[in-house]
């Protein structure tokens, strides 16, 4: 068992940019509008506070994440499309501080015991999961036209 700082680096977002642009902004749930700059890439991006703390998404493009959400970023020797399975499955809204307004914090994410096989085995479960997933949104697509 080891925890997850051993595979993840995390850091809190920005103050959002007032211009509009082609760049999503995230914030704790999801993106929240367009900007013309951009903070990160390749990364995950967590829902830092509020209802929905411990959202996650992936965003291989630039994007702009804002002060409402975590950046996590993969480590030498981790997969970020595999780190993003595990953390949707950690239910990290369960592991949040406070109680009228919900946190989640990096020393939180840090010290989270996790299992985490080796680099190639990882990179297997990311690809299946992800052509699950990839499937699943064609099949929901498929039925929303058909039933339109």
């Amino acid at each position: 068992m080891s925890i997850l700082m051993e595979y993840a680096n995390f850091s809190n977002g920005k103050k959002r940019p007032k211009n509009e642009g082609n760049y999503p902004v995230y914030g704790g749930n999801g993106i929240l509008g367009y900007t013309d700059d951009y903070n990160m890439e390749n990364c995950i991006i967590i829902g830092r506070v509020g209802v929905y703390c411990g959202s996650v998404y992936l965003e291989r493009e630039k994007c702009w994440v804002s002060d409402n959400a975590i950046i996590v970023q993969a480590k030498d020797g981790a997969d970020l499309e595999y780190l993003f399975y595990l953390l949707k499955r950690l239910r990290l809204n369960e592991r949040q501080i406070g109680t009228s307004q919900p946190l989640l914090t990096q020393n939180i994410l840090n010290n989270i015991e996790v299992n985490v096989p080796d680099f190639v085995i990882q990179q297997k479960i990311a690809s299946i999961l992800s052509a699950l997933d990839k499937k699943i949104q064609l099949n929901t697509k498929v039925n929303d036209n058909l039933a339109a």
